[in-house]
């Protein structure tokens, strides 16, 4: 994956928002530190989701139709991504915590890179530039950045005791 240059104010927000581990100790907290990340995580993946849906609003005209539903599955990736990022349940960090948090934290570091790469890649697309290239080149390796990264949030779910099944016992509550 290459180096990625994007706004130092986005990342920097979402890397304030890492988690510390060690104030994991209470669920409260937990939940509390998991959704501020989340959500900042969040925010950066719809910037991208925006972006990509702001090119494809304004250069409808110019678009072919497969462009536009590379678009369209570009942004259906990052949904599946918000979904992971919307677990929710008691946070308890599996294992045993001196082996679990670095590979968390591990984990964050690749989310960041992820994260960092999909805006840049995003970016790359321009409204008033030649987008043929893009499509062939660059949405492909947006796509699998965006399902490393689906891999990873669900990885850290996992890590975290927010496996899928949290999704079910969502549904039983409700």
């Amino acid at each position: 994956m290459p180096a990625a240059s994007v706004s130092l104010n986005e990342m920097t927000s979402l890397m304030a928002h890492l988690p510390r581990y060690a104030s994991y100790g209470s669920g409260g907290r937990a939940v509390d530190a998991e959704r501020i990340f989340r959500r900042s995580l969040g925010r950066l993946l719809k910037d991208c989701g925006d972006h990509l849906l702001n090119v494809a609003e304004q250069r409808a005209e110019v678009l072919s139709t497969e462009q536009v539903e590379i678009i369209d599955l570009l942004v259906d990736h990052i949904s599946s991504i918000f979904r992971r990022l919307d677990r929710e349940g008691i946070v308890a960090i599996a294992g045993d915590p001196l082996v679990t948090v670095p590979e968390l934290e591990e984990l964050d570091n690749r989310l960041l890179l992820l994260a960092e790469a999909s805006l840049s890649l995003t970016r790359a697309l321009d409204v008033d530039q030649p987008s043929e290239n893009w499509f062939r080149n660059q949405a492909i390796q947006l796509s699998q950045i965006l399902a490393d990264l689906s891999r990873t949030a669900e990885e850290r779910n996992y890590l975290l005791g927010l496996g899928w099944e949290s999704e079910f016992a969502r549904m039983r509550r409700r």
